[in-house]
């Protein structure tokens, strides 16, 4: 089951990276574009890692939070007592929480990015989402190591599912995650 559930994971993750490719174009064309496009993709990222998660018997919270401090310990900018997002993360009750807590790990961690204007902004995710459709097509496929795939890519497609809604303005949700009736549960049940 879970290897078909992965083709059709593809396919939708897919669809919501073209989305977000597609609002780049246009808004470098001067094109019409919809913001809608944007946070449609971002929702669908985080409902995706979460399914994958719990699919993979995993706590997304878990992962996220670890795939963070693996990318803060890595930067030069880290040191013991800075900014924390793995504990950030794991201290979060509700998707605003989590969103705010991607958004300092980002400020501390990832200044040339946050400096960058808002479409520059949206066009390096949009990059992003690309490579984590690749990823998920590998997995898919066979091709690529599940551990690493479930411990990297699924955290970091939470991740721009995150990051996306910010940079479009949306405040997500203050209630809390994995409350009953959410129509997305961030533990695995």
């Amino acid at each position: 089951m879970r290897e078909n559930s992965y083709g059709n994971w593809l396919v939708e993750f897919a669809k919501a990276g073209a989305a977000v490719a597609n609002y780049c174009d246009h808004v470098e064309h001067n094109e019409p574009a919809e913001r809608s496009w944007v946070l449609t993709s971002a929702s669908t990222l985080r409902r995706l890692a979460a399914e994958i998660a719990r699919a993979e018997g995993e706590d997304l919270r878990g992962l996220y939070a670890a795939r963070l401090q693996q990318v803060e310990q890595r930067n030069p900018a880290w040191s013991p007592g800075e900014l924390d997002g793995a504990a950030l993360a794991e201290a979060a009750s509700s998707w605003r929480e989590l969103q705010l807590a991607q958004l300092a790990h980002d400020r501390r961690y990832h200044p040339d990015i946050v400096g960058l204007s808002k479409a520059d902004q949206l066009r390096h995710c949009a990059l992003h989402v690309a490579k984590l459709t690749g990823a998920l097509a590998e997995i898919s496929c066979g091709e690529l190591d599940r551990e690493d795939f479930v411990e990297r890519r699924v955290p970091d497609m939470l991740l721009f599912g995150l990051k996306l809604a910010t940079l479009c303005g949306e405040r997500l949700e203050e209630e809390a995650l994995g409350a009953s009736g959410q129509p997305l549960e961030l533990v695995a049940g």
